[in-house]
């Protein structure tokens, strides 16, 4: 009964998870078949590859380039090394620590539950839907004719890397006592693991086997095949479950491991004003993802002087990379997207992290007073908005140091700090977008994932899917321009900014016309499932 009351209260995350996966994976297969059918066409793409060794730090190091397989584990390496685990981060996140904030889990023992079922009952969730995906991914491989020994051990291990960090998710939930805290430890770890798996490929040491990322790269199903790495997966999946549940079974409900530090026993003036209490709210947040920024920028802007000499003889890499461009900046161009993506998820989350005021019920007690409705919610508007322009500023900064390092250029630094904050209203845009639907109906703020989601995929695979002109200008990121290749396209930005400001309008009247909390279509405990589980 819990896990079809997880499945039913998060049916939506789970359903865009499977299908967005599954349907960006299909894509990029059918595409790379298409582009490299012939034995001629995996030559070149081997010969071209292979001399690139510092782009095994972004898609980890190829095995089986001689069949189509290998081609795929590589071309969606980079994104199935973010995807798998997030997937399995989200979800977990979402059935355990949230529900506990939300007082459901509370409620859910006061009938017959248990303490630990919660726990494992998210696992099994989270499990299920990326062997879902694993399935999907199997059929696509198979439909291309790909040997299906190989294309199993290829999507398990897949799955394996999103199960090893539901594993994560969940002991995490267990030590830490806030949502966000959990997401902030396991999104550092992931970092740590990508970073393990990229220096290890690279330099070819045991580092890579610090990380799960690694494991699944070391099953090299489309070489020389073998099992183990999974199994090691699994069973480090396992432990943590285990202790995990251990730790569920002892803990207070509520509380986690390490308790939560107290705070002043009086509030500054700055907290009794919106803005200043919207700061300290997404502060650590602010801090979490300008740190994964700087950490990820830190170490492609350290790679940029050895690709930009492999992409000079290398015309699959500037494909890949710089768009098909030998211009030594083309390879900066593509990084720059990257750290842009990271400050629109934070821009994202920060909206989720506004939405879960109202029902946490601690938005009603705040609006009965003198506060004016669109004073808070433009108060959190610009602590999030600004937020976002500190992860890319930051993230620009580190790219331009590290890169001025690299070729011993101190412009870079000003130079690469300007070419990431050019994307700020695009940023803005998915920022708008996600506080109204919010603002309008809460109900709907998935969407703003999926725009993410889409934005995404533009971003770092609309060439390799071939996808025509006019749905990448769908994306606001794609109407700046490439920088620093190109400058920026000022009416472009104007443009954008102007979409933004008027999505940020619209929250704020769809937010002050509407019920506060909005509870139709919810999640509420009136719901018959919930009833029977709690034996009423």
């Amino acid at each position: 009964m819990t896990i079809a009351l997880g499945r039913r209260g998060n049916r939506r995350q789970i359903v865009c998870w499977v299908v967005g996966l599954a349907a960006v994976f299909a894509g990029t297969v059918w595409s790379l078949d298409s582009l490299y059918g012939t034995p001629a066409e995996l030559a070149g793409y081997r010969e071209a590859t292979e001399s690139g060794t510092a782009l095994f730090a972004i898609n980890g190091k190829p095995y089986g380039l001689e069949n189509l397989g290998g081609v795929i584990a590589y071309e969606f390496g980079f994104l199935s090394a973010l995807a798998f685990p997030l997937m399995g981060i989200r979800l977990v996140t979402r059935m355990t620590r949230r529900e506990e904030e939300s007082g459901r889990t509370e409620l859910l023992r006061a009938g017959s539950i248990g303490r630990v079922v919660g726990v494992a009952a998210a696992v099994v969730a989270a499990g299920v839907a990326l062997g879902v995906v694993a399935v999907a991914m199997i059929a696509v491989l198979v439909g291309v004719g790909l040997d299906w020994h190989a294309a199993v051990l290829y999507s398990v291990s897949s799955a394996a890397l999103g199960w090893c960090f539901a594993a994560i998710a969940a002991l995490s939930a267990q030590v830490v006592a806030a949502a966000r805290s959990v997401t902030a430890l396991c999104l550092g770890i992931l970092v740590a693991a990508f970073l393990a798996r990229g220096i290890g490929d690279v330099r070819g040491n045991g580092l890579v086997w610090l990380s799960p990322i690694g494991w699944a790269e070391q099953a090299r199903p489309f070489g020389a095949a073998r099992w183990w790495p999974v199994l090691l997966a699994l069973a480090f999946a396992v432990a943590l479950v285990g202790a995990a549940c251990a730790i569920a079974g002892r803990r207070d409900l509520g509380a986690g491991v390490f308790a939560a530090r107290r705070g002043p026993a009086a509030a500054t003036p700055m907290l009794l004003r919106p803005m200043g209490f919207a700061i300290r709210k997404h502060r650590g947040n602010v801090i979490v993802w300008s740190v994964i920024g700087a950490l990820v920028a830190s170490s492609f802007g350290a790679l940029a002087d050895a690709i930009r000499t492999v992409m000079e003889d290398n015309s699959s890499l500037r494909d890949v990379l710089g768009g098909g461009s030998a211009d030594p900046d083309a390879y900066l161009s593509f990084v720059v997207v990257q750290l842009v993506l990271i400050a629109a998820g934070f821009a994202v989350q920060g909206v989720g992290r506004t939405a879960e005021e109202e029902p946490g019920d601690r938005l009603e007690p705040v609006l009965s007073g003198a506060m004016s409705r669109w004073r808070w919610l433009l108060a959190e508007a610009v602590a999030v908005g600004g937020g976002a322009a500190i992860v890319l500023a930051v993230s620009g900064l580190a790219l331009g140091v590290s890169d001025a390092l690299a070729v011993g250029d101190s412009s870079a630094i000003p130079r690469l700090t300007f070419a990431t904050l050019a994307y700020l209203p695009g940023v803005l845009v998915l920022f708008g977008i996600a506080l109204a639907l919010y603002g309008i109906r809460p109900q709907w703020l998935g969407v703003g994932w999926g725009a993410f989601v889409f934005v995404a995929v533009i971003a770092t695979l609309a060439d390799t899917l071939r996808l025509p002109e006019w749905s990448r200008q769908l994306s606001p990121l794609e109407w700046v321009g490439r920088t620093p290749l190109e400058p920026a396209d000022l009416w472009s930005l104007a443009l954008a900014l102007a979409l933004a400001i008027g999505s940020i309008a619209a929250a704020v009247r769809g937010f002050t016309h509407r019920d506060i909390p909005m509870r139709s279509g919810s999640f509420s405990i009136t719901k018959p499932h919930l009833r029977r589980a709690l034996g009423q």
